[in-house]
């Protein structure tokens, strides 16, 4: 048995599939079997991964018909053997150390996940790090965290409100080999991080940018986004909460979770036929701890209930917006006063 499986779904990304590839066969940790998931590719993308199959034998090419992201990942679970398992989107790459630390610290700290960081880059290489990410060093400070586990309790605002991708997380195969990404849906990773979070013994962490995360249109998570699943996403999570009897513990972290995301996808869609439902699912809210959602959540919830379609949320927003210009170029004004007047 291998220690790490690593499974990469596979779909139309022959531009991107030999960095993704060479990230992976050249890491510094080799006891590793590389599953790709070929997803009814209609480009050569099936070729590049016999020509790499050909000269690694550490490589096992799974053909299916095209069925999405989730059931692709599904499928490779199916035929992971390691200790271990990694997801990787085939148009992204790992930083050549990432599975070697990333072992080290889930074996010291037996844990059942080990979480990390990621950082984004464009087709010019320009690359900048990413305002949602798992900030726990920020919890938990300079400490050695090969040697360090906490719970969901000790990070509560990253079972909702953090990184959800599979892509940042090593997993013990044991504990998720029953796991099933909703297939047919996106944001597939979503309730399955909020239910692994919880349901972990043991989390780890290490705190270094070991994913590189392509952003672009063509991008596998840009290329058929609906916004409108995040509804059916939001209610998958609230069942479950409420199922394991977590919901009266998070409750406060679920509403900031389910304004968040709902505001995230209200600026993709732009409709009225989405606001609608927007304003439908806040009007069932109540904000009980303001001190646990960010302002600008608050802020879009109240714009949102006071406003009567889209058009009109949009004016208030960007009337919004100039009133805060205008008060931080105020506050600004006062604090170089006073800091001349200091002088």
């Amino acid at each position: 048995m291998v220690e790490i499986s690593v499974i990469i779904p596979v779909y139309n990304v022959e531009d991107y599939l030999g960095q993704c590839l060479d990230s992976i066969c050249n890491q510094t940790f080799e006891d590793i079997e590389i599953i790709c998931v070929n997803d009814g590719s209609k480009d050569n993308s099936l070729e590049i991964l016999e020509e790499y199959a050909g000269n690694d034998n550490r490589i096992s090419i799974v053909n299916q018909h095209n069925q999405g992201l989730a059931a692709t990942r599904n499928s490779g679970l199916k035929h992971a053997s390691g200790e271990y398992v990694y997801f990787i989107d085939s148009d992204d790459y790992l930083e050549l150390d990432a599975l070697e630390r990333l072992y080290c610290n889930i074996k010291s700290n037996d844990s059942d996940m080990a979480l990390f960081k990621f950082k984004t880059f464009d087709d010019f290489q320009n690359v900048h790090k990413r305002g949602v990410e798992f900030k726990i060093d920020k919890i938990f400070g300079d400490i050695d965290y090969d040697n360090f586990a906490f719970t969901y309790r000790d990070v509560k605002r990253h079972v909702m409100n953090s990184a959800f991708s599979a892509c940042l997380k090593l997993y013990r195969r044991e504990f998720i080999k029953d796991v099933s990404f909703p297939v047919g849906l996106n944001f597939e990773d979503v309730p399955v991080h909020v239910k692994l979070m919880i349901e972990a013994e043991r989390l780890s962490f290490v705190p270094e940018f070991f994913y590189n995360y392509r952003s672009n249109p063509d991008s596998i998570l840009n290329s058929s986004a609906n916004g409108f699943d995040i509804f059916k996403v939001i209610d998958m999570v609230e069942d479950y909460l409420r199922e394991t009897g977590h919901y009266d513990e998070l409750e406060n972290e679920f509403v900031f979770f389910k304004i968040a995301q709902i505001l995230l996808y209200l600026k993709s869609e732009r409709s009225d036929e989405y606001f609608r439902k927007a304003k439908e699912e806040f009007e069932k809210i109540t904000i009980k701890d303001k001190k646990t959602i960010k302002k600008y959540a608050v802020k879009g919830y109240k714009l949102v209930l006071s406003s009567d379609n889209y058009s009109n949320y949009e004016i208030k927003n960007k009337k919004s917006k100039k009133r805060n210009k205008k008060s931080k170029s105020f506050s600004k004004k006062v604090s170089d006063s006073i800091k001349k007047i200091l002088k």
